[in-house]
């Protein structure tokens, strides 16, 4: 697995890729949620066969922390510096919680080049983050280790200052590719999921190419309640 930095202007981004590009099997590029680094994709880049990379945006990892910059087009261009770098044409994209909707954004402008797009237990929604949002994710304890290690505080004010929300609802009817949902439907799961019923409705509506793979006992952190399966079922997409 190689290491390494790509630059998008000043801010420096930490990418983990392992694997090649072939032209069998898409490359997958794997855009992690709110806090989360580069390094919790690396059961996928692990275990997947064929190419795989993931990254830390601005403020998370190992990647830099600017003073300003973190509304979604800021975050879209650290995914056009990686894909970039890497050479990414006919590649899979998966975004996990608020990454889904990073992953929306940039599959609605670039689908083109893309092969597919799997959104895990995510609303067609960018969210904005209240004050309230901003402490809360701030004393975030997640199995038993601050996320502040993994996110700076900094960065999550600077998701509160700078984050717009946008509903992806009505544009969900011009993506022509393949997308696949994860959804947890574990009532039980400590963090329950983010897809409703009203939630699945709107996808099924508005997508011409859909499916939903739905995971029995998870709630909403499906990489980790189901990590076999999830595995599994990106490499079916793939």
């Amino acid at each position: 697995m190689k290491s390494y930095f790509v630059h998008n202007g000043p801010v420096v981004l930490h990418v983990l890729e392992n694997g090649e590009s072939t032209a069998t099997r898409p490359s997958l590029l794997v855009i992690s949620g709110l806090w989360e680094p580069a390094e919790r994709a690396i059961p996928l880049l692990t275990h997947l066969p064929g190419h795989v990379v993931a990254f830390s945006f601005r403020g998370r990892g190992l990647s830099s922390t600017p003073q300003a910059g973190y509304d979604l087009e800021d975050h879209l261009s650290d995914i056009a510096a990686v894909v970039a770098h890497c050479g990414l044409e006919n590649y899979c994209v998966l975004g996990f919680s608020r990454g889904a909707s990073y992953a929306l954004g940039w599959s609605l402008q670039n689908q083109h080049q893309m092969k597919g797009l799997i959104l895990v237990d995510q609303p067609p929604i960018h969210r904005s983050l209240s004050a309230e949002a901003v402490d809360f994710w701030s004393g975030l304890v997640y199995m038993q280790v601050p996320i502040l290690n993994f996110m700076r505080r900094e960065a999550i004010e600077g998701l509160g200052r700078d984050a717009r929300e946008v509903d992806f609802t009505a544009q969900l009817s011009q993506l022509k590719l393949p997308v696949t949902l994860f959804a947890g439907r574990n009532p039980a799961a400590e963090i329950p999921s983010d897809i409703s019923d009203e939630t699945l409705d709107k996808y099924t509506r508005y997508l011409s190419s859909f499916h939903v793979v739905e995971f029995m006992h998870s709630g909403h952190m499906i990489p980790d309640e189901e990590q076999q399966k999830y595995i599994a079922e990106v490499g079916l997409c793939l």
